[in-house]
């Protein structure tokens, strides 16, 4: 497991294809339908508030492309090709499942570069 913590997203790419064909399953999303539930016949649907976000970075002027590259792999502890990669592939999730304080400070931070980022 120590390993896996250490393997570029090339190297994680082709085990999860590899463990796919060796193990004959798909590493595709499941969905999974919630049942509705009512309570006392209270039909009112407020939605819960989101509290967990993916950040995603959608531009960047080209004169910071070093210093947002810098801060991604602060953020995200990718290696270069990785960032280099990602960069080059806009829109691109930078950070997931995060918690709203921690998702405004890293869109603060990309932000203050210049960079447009949204939360999903």
């Amino acid at each position: 497991m120590e390993k896996l913590k250490y393997i570029t997203m090339l190297e994680a790419t082709e085990l999860v294809k590899q463990i796919e064909d060796y193990f004959g399953v798909s590493a595709n999303k499941i969905t999974v339908v919630k049942p509705i539930e009512i309570v006392d016949g209270d039909n009112t649907n407020t939605p819960e508030p989101k509290t967990i976000f993916d950040v995603v970075l959608v531009e960047f002027p080209p004169n910071s492309l070093i210093a947002v590259m810098k801060q991604v792999r602060v953020l995200t502890q990718w290696g270069i090709r990785e960032i280099r990669d990602s960069l080059h592939n806009l829109p691109q999730i930078i950070k997931s499942n995060v918690n709203i304080q921690e998702a405004e400070q890293i869109k603060q931070k990309l932000e203050e570069l210049g960079a447009t980022v949204s939360l999903k």
